[in-house]
């Protein structure tokens, strides 16, 4: 009994350790919104939307409503009912003793004037004005029948700084039996207030949205027709079209989704405009998609985002012969293309035609602010580049050359496997001097098919620079891999001439370096395998003679064993 009870706890034990335990049915889902959720969404005016009744009177009733629109105007609905008898003539007349600007009117009666101030007009009591003193918008309509509505539409621009527009409303109509006017709001409504002409108004008020509004009123670029490897200077204007100042904001720029630029722009003052410069270096020919986008990060909140990007058509021209200048690399194209924020696109002495491909990276450069150009494209095998400045240049284009050859900047490689040569530029002449820079770091990659195929050992691979006419071996380091590539970062004092390469082993020291790019020739890869060859069949023969050894000293134990036993064995049938 006891042993079955011990049986049966150690299986209980085991099944409960072969269990696994859900975790998940103890976890809380944030991310799960409940289904009565309440959404709050403020009116823009920060009113009640709806028609609100002013007044009911005897013979009409009048319903004003207002509302933003959008910051550069709002509008104001101001709706009439003949609740009497029909009247050959109405008015609704609408004045704004704070002078707003009106953008448009429109009604449903007979016609809708406008007295801006300054115009001829007759008080309450016959007086004759020769100069109002603030504009009003007057409905009129022929015929009102009993029951209709009548309404006034108007768009108003507030003023500048102004927290509310007031608008003052009445409505009258002709009492075709006494051949009066009945004016409402009339005496009876209790109501002090009084236009300039001395009648009863309904005084109302609607609150103005303070938000800012950006918008990029204007994209042009220098040469209108640029060829590729040219530089070309682009120009965004920027408008705050709200009523408020906006905070400092993110521009960015893209050409065919890949962003080219990034921009900080300081705060803008309502109804203010700004400008600001980048260039870039089209390294292909083509019409490409071109967009800004102005406050891509959303670092403050506007009214509006819809008017936050524009797009155009930039088309590159691609030289068709020759005879083209060898100086139509980066930034050769005009002395004066810096951009005004600062440190610039700077330029290549390497010629066009040794350039294989190039990738551009653009960023701010501050003081203070730690500095990384990311080459997106992967065109190249430079990934990455990064330092710290020490002192703020602005906008500075880094541009990462792949060459076809050696660069004709430098004089000979040195002795090793090149992987390939490049160049980094970046900004303008002595912007990554060790004056303005510290800590830089260059981080390449290094595809497994050409360490595989040229038999290259991964940590042999280092970054080398060109430095004071001769080459300076870089401290490098592995930093992961993949399943296609080998990453590396190497620190290095400035960016110029570069060459990504393995060094032969110290027997090979006399070879030369190869082209960029070129894997191990045929005769390296014969030489190769005859000499493993010979080393397998020294193996071979090494290990066929320790094999027949060790056959041998098997052999002899068994033998040794059977004669023991069989001794053994002999003895104790003689005993017995």
């Amino acid at each position: 009994m006891r042993t079955n009870l011990i049986i049966s706890c150690f299986l209980l034990v085991f099944f409960l350790l072969l269990t696994p335990f859900n975790a998940a049915a103890f976890e809380t889902n944030s991310d799960a919104v409940p289904a009565d959720a309440n959404v709050n969404v403020s009116n823009l005016s920060g009113t009640d939307a709806a028609d609100n009744l002013v007044s009911v009177t005897i013979g009409a009733s009048i319903y004003a409503k207002g509302e933003i629109c959008n910051n550069e105007y709002a509008t104001i609905s101001v709706t009439t009912e003949n609740m009497g008898d029909k009247s050959s003539e109405g008015h609704i007349i609408v004045a704004f003793p704070n002078n707003e600007e009106i953008l448009s009117r429109e009604g449903s009666g007979d016609r809708v004037d406008i007295y801006p101030s300054g115009s001829s007009i007759e008080t309450k009591d016959g007086t004759k004005i020769d100069s109002s003193e603030y504009l009003f918008v007057d409905l009129v309509k022929y015929d009102w029948e009993t029951g209709k509505n009548e309404t006034l539409n108007l768009d108003v621009k507030p003023n500048k700084g102004s927290e509310e527009i007031v608008y003052l409303v009445r409505a009258e109509l002709m009492n075709d039996a006494t051949g009066d006017y009945e004016r409402y709001p009339g005496t009876l409504s209790g109501l002090s207030d009084v236009d300039q002409q001395g009648w009863y108004v309904y005084n109302n008020s609607l609150g103005v949205s303070g938000d800012p509004d950006l918008m990029i009123e204007d994209i042009s670029w220098e040469p209108e027709n640029p060829h590729e490897n040219e530089n070309v200077t682009f120009k965004v204007t920027l408008k705050n079209v709200g009523l408020e100042s906006s905070g400092n904001c993110s521009v960015k720029c893209y050409l065919d989704g890949n962003e080219i630029s990034f921009s900080t722009v300081s705060g803008l003052e309502a109804d203010s405009t700004t400008s600001f410069t980048f260039n870039w270096v089209p390294t292909s020919s083509g019409s490409m998609d071109l967009k800004v986008v102005v406050d891509s990060e959303g670092q403050f909140v506007e009214f509006t985002e819809e008017n936050n990007e524009k797009a155009e058509i930039l088309k590159v021209i691609s030289y068709t012969n020759s005879s083209s200048p060898s100086s139509s690399s980066p930034g050769s194209g005009s002395s004066s293309s810096s951009s005004s924020s600062g440190g610039g696109a700077g330029g290549s002495p390497e010629p066009a035609s040794n350039v294989e491909i190039k990738e551009l990276a653009q960023q701010f450069v501050s003081n203070g602010n730690h500095a990384k150009f990311v080459f997106a494209k992967n065109v190249t095998s430079i990934a990455y580049i990064e330092f710290d400045p020490k002192k703020t240049v602005g906008k500075t284009t880094t541009i990462v050359e792949t060459l076809k050859g050696k660069s004709t900047l430098v004089k000979e490689l040195p002795s090793g496997k090149v992987y390939e040569n490049t160049n980094i530029w970046v900004g303008n002449e002595g912007t990554a001097s060790s004056e303005n820079i510290e800590n830089a770091i260059v981080g390449f990659k290094v595809e497994k098919t050409w360490i595989n195929s040229n038999g290259v050992d991964s940590s042999s691979i280092k970054l080398w620079k060109f430095e004071d006419e001769k080459w300076v071996e870089l401290p490098t380091s592995q930093t992961d891999e993949d399943e296609d590539y080998v990453y590396y970062e190497a620190d290095t004092p400035g960016f110029e001439s570069f060459s990504i390469m393995s060094l032969y082993p110290e027997e090979a020291t006399e070879e030369t370096s190869l082209p960029l790019g070129s894997y191990v020739e045929d005769k390296d890869i014969k030489a190769v395998s005859e000499t493993s060859e010979e080393k397998s069949d020294v193996a071979d023969s090494e290990a066929g003679e320790n094999n027949s050894g060790s056959m041998k000293k098997g052999l002899l134990a068994i033998g040794i064993l059977a004669a023991v036993i069989l001794a053994g064995y002999v003895i104790s049938r003689k005993r017995n």
